[in-house]
């Protein structure tokens, strides 16, 4: 059964259920999903928000609309999701979750594989969230963390896990834009961050993944709180 949303970000709501109901397997290849109708009352959303969420499942090769006919669930054999897609279906504790698996990795093979010149940018980028930070520039706090992080998956010489993470900073930009207005939640990562900066400087891998870990736990138990959840 279908929940009735909040008012906030609908569209994504309706996605998220829409894409559980097909990943739980309620909704089966070749189903015919409720109508606009349908959805609209039970999910209690509008026309139009009904509407972009079935555009998007559609493109992402999740349903097809067949004029005149409905709106089906398609098989997946052949339909296989763009990793965009499928993150802005995600919770941000489902992205930070698997966020958090990347940057032990990267911060690991940094402190391996780093060079000056990484290290320099990874000093850079720490020096101007500090300076942003300082003046609550939010935006600004937020491109620049995001650049800290990238310059130590960049150190891990691994193009994949790079590009995966690339992929992800753009989700991730996305929940720190709507967070970052809680002033607590961040106030204490700085010394966190210098420290994984530091352990990466003297190639400590074992000190990396810590502060690593330290830096993404505090975040997610600090963002369950914010949410109201409990994992």
């Amino acid at each position: 059964m279908f929940k009735n949303i909040e008012h906030k970000k609908l569209g994504d709501h309706v996605i998220h259920q829409l894409q559980e109901k097909i990943s739980l397997g309620e909704l089966k290849p070749g189903d015919k999903i409720p109508t606009e109708t349908e959805l609209m009352a039970m999910l209690g959303v509008g026309r139009s928000t009904v509407r972009e969420a079935v555009r998007v499942l559609a493109k992402a090769g999740l349903l097809e609309v067949r004029q005149g006919d409905g709106t089906y669930v398609l098989g997946r054999t052949n339909n296989l999701e763009p990793l965009e897609h499928r993150l802005r279906r995600a919770s941000i504790l489902e992205v930070y979750e698997v966020r958090r698996a990347l940057e032990l990795e990267s911060a690991k093979l940094a402190a391996r594989r780093r060079s000056e010149e990484d290290l320099i940018t990874m000093r850079e980028s720490l020096a101007k969230r500090r300076e942003a930070r300082s003046l609550n520039d939010n935006r600004s706090y937020v491109e620049t963390d995001l650049q800290f992080h990238l310059a130590i998956a960049s150190a891990s010489k691994n193009s994949v896990l790079t590009d995966l993470y690339f992929s992800f900073s753009n989700t991730v930009r996305d929940a720190l834009d709507k967070l970052i207005s809680d002033q607590e939640l961040y106030k204490n990562q700085m010394p966190i961050h210098e420290q994984l900066l530091a352990a990466i400087e003297r190639q400590d891998e074992q000190a990396a993944v810590y502060w690593a870990a330290q830096n993404l736990d505090k975040t997610m138990a600090d963002l369950q709180v914010l949410l109201g959840k409990t994992y």
